[in-house]
């Protein structure tokens, strides 16, 4: 715009209108800020990508698809040991991969902390979440499990011989009987003791864990942490690698065996809770749609956490009764309260979960320090303008620009929610704005101020001192302003919503800025000036009056730049190349823990379960289409074999097994498993429509036979290969489970629906 006057002129003739307009549209500002005080979920970025769209198919359709998090214990330094309260920093000290524990005997293995764990364990079974809870398979003793799975139950199923390491049982790929690989009815010189038995000795757990260690294919020695290894001890009974590898196989190679123990620092806890179940009875895995509940407590200048202690059916009620769910954050920290309050030599740390209530903790600890720079503006806003009527002036305009900025969010948001086109989605990168806000509108306001300022030094009359003001730096503001919104929208390109919705906030923050602070802040400076000339108390504008800086200094250093430019160019150049090798260092991505206090429990929780489980962390891939075809089958054993193979110059991010296999857990396994159980027990499924003595098994699909030697004779059974055979097997898969039998436990059907969803009736 060439001409800015015209705008100036209409402002200073009808500043009564636009203080009106002001007042008017901070009033409507007022429902969309309060609707933008919504708090925001650090781990909802909202990112348009496969796999993420994945991960929501998965917990959407899959009814089975739960939420698996998980507790560490640690064991504790011994001088801490029976200290209270239990604290993270009480943690012994990593000793190393491989590297083991020589105290306590054993590590977490040790008898006395076994039992500790089982008692943790055992609040977890009988803890009012229970209800939630989902059955899950452990790949140690392959049993199904309720909602916990905890080492020493591990160890009470070995000793039970209930273990599938402990029992015979046909093989799903041969379909043939096999032997028991281990047992726990031959101890050597120990009596086979049960796990509960109040003689079990420590010799036992040695013995219990290096049969499960060489017989579960690496399952049991990923349980523990990266420290895992086999202690010397001539005093035990248990014979074992020192410093052994485990084979692809599962069996352990080592140059010398000896006498000692398997010991190690650390092992998970894990549960699994029906995340549908426990959404449809009042809670919320998203921190965004929970309830708002102040779950802490001043501790100095700091907050510390306070979990808020929901009960399963108060959240129930009062969903009924229409109030907003539980955050299922603030469940976590409760139980995980709960349990280190029974730690005696063991600390027991939640794994990263919370991180949004964390970031409320920091923000609320960092509080006072809004309170410090504010009063560290207004000085320099004094410093600067010298007058308690401009940092007043300064202060409202930029008070408004934020209430205007966050109402117009707040607006938008309500409108997209109004017609389900949402183009907000707030993140923490949400919480820069009001900086942007503040640092532009500062800059904008004094550049305004000053200019009126120095009109008025100059001669002009208070109109004309405003016109200048409004109609030059105005539109030099304007420019400025209009080109940072233009540079902010660039990130509507982005495929990340957050990065999109950061760039139309931030839009909308710089466009409130410039007409509060640019426009309206010297428009009010003009008003305010005439009200008290009234009064006869307008004074006029003095030269000799410091701002900041003396003015000869600013003078000077413009001369010496102006007079020695080719050197200042020179410095320039010289500085923009030392500065290009740390500029292209900078990583360009980012982790939550980032964002974190790097001592805080969250962010220590964090650095354990990276430090001593390092053995990865699991994904999902989403198969989409007729999964009844042959050739997913087919495909899904094809790609367990190419990520197992590579060359060198191919990526293998894959995480393995302590076996060093990269292990995938899939449906072609329900299906195999299915199939054995049916050559060893047939009965189950010819109640639900198999016919062995048809041709096409009563079901329409090609069959063969296979010999039970305990029934002496052959059982006709589907072929994988089949579409019909595979739909019969799904149906009843995914309505009975998969029944005990060949040696295997049931797989109950919840679980099988982790693996399988169909949108046809079988």
């Amino acid at each position: 715009m060439r001409d800015f006057s015209i705008i100036a002129d209409r402002m200073i003739s009808h500043s009564n209108r636009v203080h009106a307009a002001v007042i008017i549209i901070t009033a409507l500002m007022i429902p969309g800020f309060l609707s933008s005080l919504t708090p925001i979920d650090i781990e909802a970025y909202n990112m348009d990508s496969p796999e993420l769209q994945a991960n929501d198919v998965m917990r959407e359709e899959f009814s089975g698809a739960g939420n698996i998090w998980g507790f560490g214990i640690f064991v504790r330094s011994m001088e801490d040991v029976g200290n209270s309260p239990s604290e993270i920093s009480m943690v012994e000290p990593f000793p190393g991969i491989s590297q083991g524990m020589e105290e306590p005997t054993g590590g977490i293995l040790n008898l006395s902390i076994l039992r500790e764990a089982d008692t943790k364990a055992e609040i977890l079974k009988n803890h009012d979440v229970s209800r939630y809870y989902l059955n899950f398979s452990s790949d140690i003793s392959g049993i199904p499990l309720k909602g916990v799975l905890d080492l020493p139950n591990e160890f009470r199923v070995f000793m039970d011989n209930r273990s599938l390491v402990t029992r015979d049982r046909i093989n799903p790929f041969s379909l043939q009987w096999e032997t028991a690989p281990t047992n726990w009815t031959d101890c050597g010189e120990l009596d086979c003791l049960s796990f509960d038995d109040p003689l079990l000795t420590q010799a036992h757990i040695d013995l219990a864990a290096h049969r499960m260690a060489n017989h579960t294919r690496g399952s049991f020695l990923r349980y523990l942490s990266v420290d895992r290894t086999f202690e010397p001890d001539p005093t035990s009974p248990v014979v074992g690698p020192y410093g052994g590898i485990l084979n692809e196989d599962g069996t352990i190679e080592a140059e010398e065996w000896g006498p000692g123990r398997w010991t190690a620092s650390s092992v998970w806890m894990i549960l699994n809770l029906d995340r549908q179940n426990m959404v449809d009875n009042g809670w919320t895995f998203a921190w965004i749609d929970a309830r708002p509940e102040f779950g802490f407590e001043r501790e100095g200048l700091s907050f510390k956490t306070d979990p808020i202690q929901y009960t399963m059916d108060q959240c129930e009620v009062e969903n009924q009764q229409g109030l907003d769910p539980c955050s299922v954050e603030w469940l976590y920290l409760a139980i995980e309260e709960e349990l280190r309050s029974t730690d005696e030599e063991v600390v027991t740390v939640l794994l990263g979960e919370g991180p949004n209530v964390e970031i409320n903790r920091e923000l609320l600890s960092s509080s006072f320090l809004v309170g410090v720079m504010g009063l560290v503006v207004v000085f320099l806003l004094w410093m600067s303008l010298r007058r308690v009527s401009d940092v007043i002036i300064v202060g409202a305009g930029l008070s408004l620009s934020l209430l205007w900025m966050q109402g117009s969010i707040g607006w938008i948001w309500i409108a997209g929610e109004r017609f389900g086109f949402q183009i907000i989605a707030r993140s923490q990168f949400s919480n820069l704005l009001p900086i942007l806000v503040l640092a532009l509108g500062i800059d904008d306001s004094l550049h305004a101020l000053h200019r009126y300022k120095e009109e008025r030094r100059n001669g002009a009359t208070l109109e004309q001192s405003a016109h200048i003001s409004i109609s030059k730096v105005g539109r030099a503001i304007m420019l400025t302003s209009f080109t940072t919104i233009v540079a902010f929208l660039a990130n509507l390109s982005s495929d990340i919503a957050a990065l999109r919705s950061f760039g139309i906030e931030a839009g909308l923050g710089v466009l409130s800025a410039f007409l509060l602070t640019g426009l309206w802040v010297p428009l009010l400076r003009l008003d305010y000036d005439l009200a008290i000339k009234r009064r006869d108390r307008l004074e006029d504008e003095r030269s000799d009056v410091l701002h900041l800086v003396p003015g000869h200094w600013l003078s000077s250093t413009t001369f010496t730049s102006y007079s020695k430019a080719p050197f200042v160019g020179l410095l320039t150049v010289l500085l923009t190349v030392l500065a290009l090798g740390p500029m292209f260092s900078l990583e360009g991505d980012f982790q939550i823990d980032d964002f974190l206090d790097p001592d805080s429990d969250f962010a220590k929780g964090v650095n354990l379960a990276s430090e001593r489980f390092g053995d990865g962390e699991p994904g999902y891939i989403l198969v989409e289409g007729d999964i009844a075809n042959p050739l997913v089958i087919e495909a899904i054993e094809e790609l367990r074999l190419n990520i197992n193979s590579h060359g060198e110059g191919d990526p293998d991010q894959i995480s393995r097994t302590p076996t060093g296999q990269a292990e995938l857990i899939a449906l072609d396994h329900i299906v195999l498993g299915t199939k054995a159980a049916m050559a060893w027990n047939i009965t189950p499924y010819e109640e639900k429509g198999w016919n062995p003595s048809l041709p096409d098994g009563g079901v329409g699909c090609n069959t063969s036979f296979v010999y039970n030697p305990f029934e002496g004779k052959s059982v006709r059974l589907p072929d994988l290969d089949d579409r019909e055979c595979l739909v019969f097997i799904y149906g009843y898969v995914l309505n009975y489970g998969v029944p005990a039998s060949g040696g295997y436990p049931e797989i109950p059907a919840p679980l099988v629906t982790e693996f399988i969803q169909t949108e046809d009736e079988l």
